[in-house]
């Protein structure tokens, strides 16, 4: 009786989130039953809570020879564990063999995770698309909408999530994807009206009163939160501010996610103090960020992966502000301001934000190049051929995007047009981008498809582009400033959306604004300009990463005077 009792005492522990009173509570229950396979699966679950993937994959083996009855259980949870430890090909292969088993739906979501994240969204959605959709759990359908957006089936993504909003099987994941790909869409009005509409229903508000001033003297401390803490584009944007205001002032950082890699270690070491959160649920996570005292809390994912945005609605800091790893509003009431650049809000409508809009005297992106790799010549010089690129997610090309790139093919005969992303490895997305091509009238000859390599080497492909074409309504940051890095410039196309006018923001404060146009005609008779005089093209390329790095864009220190002005006018309101 007393074994059950502290069985379902370590059980509750685990579902509400707190992994290390389970595991204590686990270990002793095993030391006193070593054969009950379920208390070794429970305690691989706790374990993975804590990000202790590697101590949680031993657990897990070790029920093996015990109970064949939770044999498929076991194995998915070894699937799920590959997953968070990013062996994604791993997953693949224990994860397959469950589908015919009782746990068959929980193994499609988990291998639809892992079709994502190696670029074969079109397997993923056809593992999915068994089932009936309105049978799909939460984070079926979010894996589903994903998959169908890096098709470029952006529509069909967008109206499978409302549906499940407007019939109300949501819940805050389901708000926040909506968000998300109605980025990706030319028309996402309707999305975000209907995402706002079901905020409302999930808002618990906490408030709490405004800080005091600190006295003179006394130095603020600033806290961030993301997902991104690693090699990737939040973490290149975000690391040389960190130093710099590190030296100035306390900067907490709390990290959602459990993935280290170098650019992990340098922001750790950077950082007054960081917080690995992952682990933690809400209200434990909620109550720590209230001790630290943060005079200001900037969260960095919006609606992204690995974003907690629902714990601001509680009031943790006097003033919370969304910036850099999230592009638009994020609709959330206790948020009250965002970061952005005069650049980034041209054409925008006043009404966009529901959030303070604070405007930065220069770009808002810092960003650090991760290679210092020598610049090829002017591959045009040589070849005799423009060749264009972009090296984007498939998620950004909408059709509107294809148009554009066709008509300027056509308008320049001797060009041509490179594509790199891991979901062209995918033979459907592939022959979904050559079927547009063709019926756009540009041969297959003329678009070459490339899948994803790894990072360094996609900087040493910037020497075969002489243009990167950025993508709409979806404009590029890390790509822009990759290409620029590698002293190739961008052709971009703004819009009435802030994402639209990411790139623009970036050539604009490096003096490109000869690229920056408004329209597709604009667009293409740009690019005719542009590489009319190949010579002047040459130059540019020469001169670029010199312009970048004499920017804010490139020096820490230009950046961080503009940001720590901004950040300290807003919490001395």
């Amino acid at each position: 009786m007393n074994m059950q009792i502290d069985a379902q005492v370590a059980r509750n522990y685990l579902l509400s989130g707190q992994f290390e009173l389970a595991i204590s509570q686990y270990q002793e229950l095993i030391s006193l039953t070593p054969l009950n396979a379920v208390l070794y699966l429970e305690l691989s679950s706790a374990l993975m809570g804590l990000g202790k993937l590697d101590e949680a994959l031993v657990v897990v083996n070790q029920t093996e020879n015990l109970d064949a009855a939770i044999l498929h259980e076991a194995k998915l949870q070894r699937g799920n564990i590959f997953l968070a430890q990013g062996r994604y090909l791993d997953a693949l292969a224990i994860l397959s063999p469950l589908l015919s088993t009782h746990c068959g739906e929980r193994a499609r979501t988990a291998l639809s995770t892992a079709y994502i994240n190696i670029g074969k969204p079109s397997k993923a959605s056809e593992v999915l698309d068994v089932i009936e959709r309105e049978k799909l759990s939460i984070g079926a359908i979010n894996n589903l909408a994903i998959s169908l957006c890096e098709q470029m089936r952006v529509t069909e993504a967008l109206e499978i999530l409302a549906e499940r909003i407007q019939k109300g099987i949501f819940d805050f994941s389901t708000i926040s994807n909506i968000l998300m790909l109605s980025n990706y869409s030319e028309a996402p009005e309707k999305y975000i009206v209907i995402a706002k509409h079901a905020l409302k229903h999930t808002e618990k508000l906490t408030h709490i009163p405004p800080a005091k001033n600190k006295s003179p003297g006394h130095p603020w401390q600033i806290g961030f939160i993301s997902g991104d803490m690693r090699q990737h584009p939040v973490g290149w944007f975000f690391v040389a501010l960190l130093k710099e205001l590190s030296a100035h002032y306390k900067t907490v950082v709390y990290y959602t996610n459990h993935q280290i890699d170098p650019l992990t270690q340098t922001i750790i070491s950077t950082a007054s103090e960081f917080r690995f959160i992952g682990q933690i649920n809400d209200g434990e996570l909620i109550n720590q960020m209230k001790q630290d005292g943060n005079d200001v809390l900037i969260d960095l994912s919006g609606h992204t992966a690995g974003g907690r945005l629902q714990i601001f609605n509680q009031r943790i800091a006097p003033k919370q502000l969304s910036y850099l790893g999230y592009f638009s509003s994020t609709y959330m009431p206790e948020i009250d301001g965002v970061i952005f650049d005069k650049k980034h809000l041209d054409g925008v409508p006043n009404d966009f934000f529901t959030e303070k809009v604070y405007e930065l005297e220069c770009s808002r992106f810092n960003y650090t190049a991760p290679y210092a790799i020598e610049i090829a010549p002017l591959p045009a010089l040589q070849n005799k051929v423009i060749t264009f690129g972009s090296f984007c997610n498939t998620s950004k090309i909408s059709q509107t995007c294809l148009n554009t790139w066709a008509t300027t093919l056509k308008a320049i005969p001797k060009s041509k047009l490179q594509l790199r992303w891991k979901s062209l490895q995918d033979p459907e997305v592939r022959k979904s981008i050559r079927n547009a091509f063709i019926d756009l009238g540009i041969e297959n000859a003329r678009v070459e498809l490339y899948s994803d390599c790894d990072h360094e080497s996609l900087f040493h492909f910037y020497n075969e582009v002489d243009i990167a074409l950025d993508t709409f309504p979806f404009s590029g940051a890390t790509t822009c400033c990759e290409a620029l890095w590698m002293g190739v410039p961008v052709l971009t196309r703004t819009g009435s959306i802030p994402v639209s006018n990411q790139a623009a923001s970036i050539l604009h404060q490096i003096g490109l604004d000869e690229y920056i146009t408004s329209s597709a005609e604009e667009f293409t008779a740009q690019a005719i300009k542009l590489t009319s005089d190949l010579e002047e093209l040459s130059q540019l390329r020469t001169s670029i990463r010199k312009r970048f790095l004499t920017s804010s864009l490139g020096s820490p220190a230009i950046f961080v005077k503009h940001f720590v002005r901004l950040i300290e006018e807003i919490i001395a309101t």
